[in-house]
């Protein structure tokens, strides 16, 4: 599993933390994603590559809640998750199986080092999709991994 640093990694992470602690507010475009996904399960499509991976993670450091990134040919799909995991419905599902659906990233609560969970990777195996990345909502870090629970 290979980390890599959005831009400067300790602005992030401060950045994330003023959000989380209601010091700063989210920019007026990631509270229009959160106002066309307030509640998990909720999803909602977006233009093609409007949505980049950082903000997932402003959006889970307000909210406590993982959310996924989803990229088709023509727009970007954002899913409001649970406080623990994305739990797609099945016309999603369905996509991503297809291929029609590629899932891009998702958002975790780690800390130190981020970790893909066992569904995680066993998912991705479902979906037939060899990789994908995880952002941190607490340090803005982002690890890539891959449907191989042995690759670190």
């Amino acid at each position: 599993m290979k980390d890599v640093s959005l831009s400067s990694s300790h602005s992030l992470a401060v950045s994330l933390q003023a959000i989380a602690t209601q010091k700063a507010n989210l920019s007026t475009k990631r509270i229009q994603m959160l106002n066309r996904t307030p509640e998990p399960g909720d999803w909602a499509n977006f233009s093609a590559n409007s949505i980049e991976i950082k903000d997932l993670a402003f959006l889970s450091a307000y909210t406590g809640h993982e959310y996924a990134l989803m990229r088709g040919k023509k727009h970007d799909i954002l899913f409001h998750g649970t406080h623990y995991k994305c739990n797609f419905d099945d016309e999603l599902y369905d996509l991503l199986v297809s291929g029609k659906l590629r899932l891009i990233a998702h958002s975790h609560p780690d800390e130190n080092q981020i970790i893909p969970s066992n569904d995680d990777r066993d998912f991705l195996r479902t979906i037939r999709q060899e990789s994908s990345v995880i952002i941190s909502w607490k340090t803005g870090r982002v690890a890539s991994f891959t449907s191989n629970r042995f690759d670190i």
